[in-house]
This record gives C-alpha cells, structure tokens and sequence, in this order.
C-alpha cells in the first residue's frame, strides 16, 4: 500500500518536474527570440521563469529525497555502527519529516499574506507561491514515507 502510494506520488512528482523544465526552457527560447529577433522581451516571462526553476528544483528535491538521495549529513556516520545507523533512520527521518512539515507550515502563512498584499497588477503569480507550503509539505511526507517503509 505505502509502495503504491509512493510509486504514484514519485510519478506525478515527476511529470510536474519535467513539464516545468520543459515550459523553462521552451519561454527562456522565446524570450531570447523575441529579444533578438523582435527588439523586445515579455517580462512576463522573466517572472514565470523564476517561479518554474523553483517547481524544477523543489520536485527534483522531493524525487531525490523519496530515493534516499537526498543532501545528508554524514559526518557521524563513519563513528556509528550499521546497527545503530539502522535503529537511527526512523527517528532521523520522523525529525525530518517534522522540520519540513514545520517549514510547510510557515510558508502557508507566507503564502497567505502574500495573497494579501500583493498589489493588483501582480496578482496573477499568486499561485505560482503554493508551491512553497506543497514541496515542503510534499518534502514532510516522503520522510515520513521513508521512515515506515524499509528501503536499502
């Protein structure tokens, strides 16, 4: 059940991460068209840009962390033994899960306030911001995936 649920979380994650980069790079050659070709730029463009690199690398973080192959301190781990390491990898990742959830959180409330007090001609990159509180929240739960779902 937890091996499905990951496996089509990992598949959406995926898609969203590939349609990203494929839109980046399809506006960032239009915008360099149109600029040397046409005198001029849709600064639109810049702005979503911004916004898809930051979907790229949130779905490529949450991809790498549900392989275990996330950024990790390992400075202890040469000191700890494979058992202690094993008996360690729920509570690291359950602390984890609870940074990110934390992180997911706050940037919700971020989120909310810019909703706020955006000014009205910038008020179509609102949603472009959820993906702040989901890749943390997506973050969250891969943690908790990994801590009660056994992986090598």
């Amino acid at each position: 059940m937890i091996e499905k649920l990951e496996l089509g979380l990992v598949k959406a994650e995926s898609v969203i991460a590939a349609l990203s980069l494929f839109l980046l790079l399809l506006l960032s050659l239009v915008q360099i068209l149109t600029r040397n070709i046409f005198d001029f730029g849709f600064p639109e463009i810049e702005i979503i840009n911004r916004y898809l690199l930051v979907i790229s690398g949130s779905m490529g973080a949450v991809i790498a962390t549900s392989k275990l192959r996330h950024i990790k301190v390992d400075a202890f781990t040469v000191f700890l033994s494979k058992r202690m390491l094993t008996l360690l990898r729920c509570p690291l990742a359950a602390f984890s899960a609870v940074v990110c959830g934390a992180l997911s959180f706050h940037a919700g409330i971020f989120v909310a306030d810019e909703w706020e007090y955006i000014p009205a001609n910038e008020r179509w990159t609102l949603p472009f911001t959820l993906i702040y509180p989901a890749g943390f929240g997506l973050l969250a739960l891969h943690f908790l995936l990994n801590c009660f779902h056994k992986k090598e």
